[in-house]
């Protein structure tokens, strides 16, 4: 606090009043004195605000100073109270300011009925000399702030003190505020600064003027430049290559954009900042397209599913369920056209399976069939890997650029998994390819043709995400030209069964062991929901495969199954209602194997892993009698 001579007395009584939650520094120091210590206290930063009042408080304002100044304000009130004690003192009113006189002071001269005059005076010297000529009357009772006031005094004149109480108590309440604003404030950019700085982007934030306010290292290293050169100036001299103004202009965000620097090729992306419906600023975020493309290299294996093959066909799918090959036989007939297939489905139902053996079903079953997961990579990588580069881009990048999956995939089938993970801006790229057949590569004005067919897939409800408007509508309505509809498992657990064999085959179980675990096992899981579907039934077939080679016993091995499957619900496998299905179940496949082996009870015995003894017990505990009700005529069975 900058004071002086009465305005400190006043100000110490005015702080002993009460505990202020902050630390006041009185400083006694008159205009050039406090124009210093002001320029000092900025560059230690030892203070969050200024108080001043009078010729102090302009003198240091003028300054320009990074720190806030809260200046004591002459109120009405004290205006008032000041020309009131004048009158009663019956002398004329005299009230000096500094430099420029108190406008609002004239409409007291005709309320009051007082003899008013003002004064503005330039320093020290000019007060003294005013003050002279003034008091050289002795008519006269001069108003004003510490300086004027403690001049009068010498002079043996008469004054009074302008600032009330409650003004100076005003000024220090508002400075307590503004210290705690300017500290949350400087909290908050330290943060924002912090994660500048962590971040592996470059980042540049514009005002509305396009003056950089904003630069992290990252963008400094990019652009060869440092943030003390150029904070504060034009985006379009410190870095015209960006260009911010095309945000300006459009209002909209321009998103990867490969540009061309002095320093080398960068993916830009440019993006408007507007708070409460109010344009206020532009970012924008750099990489340098060298190191983006490196990382893509890194991860590329998570792109590709298997590589440009399709292995699968119908053939591999397993399902003899009636609504199931129903659905077999509708993508049969879809992998003889080219329209764009959109496959549906929880997760583990089989999505990829079905567009492999799509492809392979159809007249593109030689060329290339590349899946890649839409949800497995951040947007600029996914959007490069579709896309890919233009020629020259990078330093050593290969002659004719880098092909992009879709370029990757001519004349074959592209599978994008997970579609409803990718974001709006992708989604318009790719309602491009979809409607013009032809994409460009990122950095490049040429259009490259292609023919591929495209198949999406997804475990989310598409239709409720475009009226939620996460996902667009006429993309939509691009890729669900024809539909495939996958069931969940357990609506299609009668091919549990040979799903489960055909597993457990795959773990190398010898097929006895393996008729054993479907008899014991098969009751428990039908009554299971199978949330994973299909990939959660392989785990827990792995799984039975990996414990019986260690010497688990089978109980174990069911105990483990029913402990993951059901947890502490174990006990609705005991019921009465189970055991029926398992009798029932056990019946029908007896029957089944009867009929693989035409009645040959020792090789259908060997099958079900069991002894002769205990299969014709069951026999005549199910009350079997034939092996073929087809075979009406064959009711006897062979020994």
């Amino acid at each position: 606090m900058f004071t002086y001579s009465k305005l400190t007395r006043i100000l110490q009584e005015v702080l002993a009043e009460k505990q202020w939650p902050a630390e006041f520094i009185l400083h006694e120091v008159l205009i050039e004195e406090a124009i210093k210590k002001a320029h000092e206290i900025e560059k230690t930063n030892s203070a969050d605000v200024i108080v001043a009042s009078g010729a102090n408080a302009t003198a240091i304002e003028e300054q320009g100073l990074s720190i806030p100044v809260v200046r004591i304000k002459v109120t009405g009130f004290d205006l008032v109270n000041a020309l009131w004690l004048a009158k009663r003192m019956n002398r004329q009113a005299v009230v000096m300011s500094y430099q420029e006189p108190i406008p609002q002071l004239e409409q007291f001269r005709d309320l009051f009925r007082v003899d008013l005059m003002q004064e503005a005076y330039d320093g020290v010297h000019d007060a003294q000399e005013k003050l002279l000529r003034i008091l050289g009357s002795g008519k006269s009772v001069i108003i004003g702030a510490s300086l004027v006031n403690e001049l009068t005094e010498r002079m043996g004149g008469h004054s009074i003190f302008i600032y009330s109480r409650s003004s100076i108590r005003l000024a220090l309440e508002t400075a307590v505020e503004l210290a705690d604003q300017r500290r949350s404030e400087i909290e908050k950019r330290q943060k924002i600064q912090a994660m500048m700085r962590a971040v592996h982007e470059g980042i540049l934030y514009v005002d509305t003027n396009g003056l950089l306010m904003e630069i992290n290292p990252v963008a400094e290293k990019l652009l060869g430049v440092s943030a003390q050169d150029v904070i504060g100036k034009s985006i379009d001299k410190v870095a015209p290559e960006i260009k911010l103004d095309d945000v300006f202009k459009r209002g909209k965000p321009l998103l990867n954009v490969a540009q061309k620097t002095k320093q080398g090729m960068l993916l830009v992306n440019r993006i408007p900042v507007v708070h409460q419906g109010e344009l206020i600023g532009a970012v924008a975020t750099i990489q340098d397209a060298q190191a983006v493309q490196k990382a893509e290299k890194a991860i590329r294996h998570r792109v590709y599913s298997k590589g440009l093959l399709a292995k699968a066909t119908f053939e591999h799918i397993i399902g003899k369920n009636s609504t199931f090959m129903k659905l077999i036989d509708k993508a049969q007939h879809y992998a003889q056209t080219d329209a764009t297939i959109l496959i549906r489905g929880e997760t583990g139902t089989g999505k990829e399976l079905f567009a492999q053996s799509i492809h392979n079903a159809s007249n593109r079953n030689r060329h290339p069939f590349v899946a890649v997961n839409c949800a497995a990579l951040p947007e600029s990588i996914l959007e490069s890997e579709l896309f890919g580069y233009e020629e020259g881009a990078f330093t050593g990048a290969r002659k004719g650029g880098k092909q992009g999956l879709f370029e990757l995939a001519h004349r074959g089938t592209i599978f994008l998994d997970e579609i409803g993970e990718m974001s709006l801006p992708l989604q318009s790229r790719l309602l491009r390819v979809l409607q013009e057949k032809e994409v460009m590569r990122l950095g490049s004005d040429m259009v490259i043709p292609i023919d591929v067919r495209i198949i999406a897939a997804t475990n989310r409800d598409l239709k409720s995400m475009v009226k939620d408007g996460l996902f667009r509508q006429d993309l939509y309505y691009r890729l669900n030209v024809l539909s495939i509809e996958l069931p969940p498992l357990r609506e299609r657990l009668d091919d549990l069964p040979d799903l489960f064999r055909f597993f457990l085959k795959n773990y190398k179980l010898d097929k006895q062991l393996i008729e054993k675990v479907l008899s014991i096992m098969l009751p428990v899981l039908c009554h299971h929901n199978w949330p994973g579907n299909i990939r959660e039934l392989e785990n827990i077939a792995e799984r039975v495969s990996v414990l019986l080679k260690a010497h688990v016993t089978m109980d174990e091995v069911l105990a483990e199954v029913k402990k993951e499957l059901f947890g502490s619900h174990i006990e609705i496998l005991d019921s009465t209602d189970l055991t029926k299905e398992v009798e029932n179940w056990e019946r029908q496949r007896i029957l089944q194997v009867l009929r693989e082996v035409r009645g040959s009870k020792t090789k259908a015995a060997a099958l079900l892993g069991i002894s002769r003894t205990t299969l014709w017990r069951k026999i005549k505990d199910y009350g079997i009698d034939r092996y073929d009700d087809e075979e009406k005529s064959n009711n006897l069975f062979q020994k």
